[in-house]
């Protein structure tokens, strides 16, 4: 899967990946509700983005957003990431017996 343009070995069907994925969405729930009672304009961003580098590194492992100062940028690999496991889930998801024939 690619995030932020970076390689990174995950796969959503792998049940050790699958489990840390789940784990840190429940986090990032949490952490989201705590962004929003932050002060200034540069302490939601500087959260927003640690909560994007965080859920992302506890997924996969691995921190593509260690030198992220950009809110897009950080959201931006975020949905990358989300939508590598869209793909990933259609393709485990969309097996038929029709594809052996």
């Amino acid at each position: 899967m690619q995030i932020r343009g970076r390689e990174v070995d995950f796969k959503i069907g792998r049940l050790k990946d699958a489990a840390a994925f789940e784990k840190a969405l429940d986090k990032m729930s949490k952490t989201e509700k705590e962004v929003n009672k932050k002060g200034t304009l540069s302490e939601i961003i500087a959260a927003e983005i640690e909560m994007f580098r965080t859920f992302v590194k506890e997924s996969t492992g691995e921190d593509v957003l260690e030198d992220c100062d950009d809110l897009e940028e950080a959201k931006g690999a975020y949905i990358d990431m989300l939508l590598g496991i869209k793909k990933q889930k259609e393709t485990l998801l969309g097996f038929s017996m029709d594809e052996i024939k």
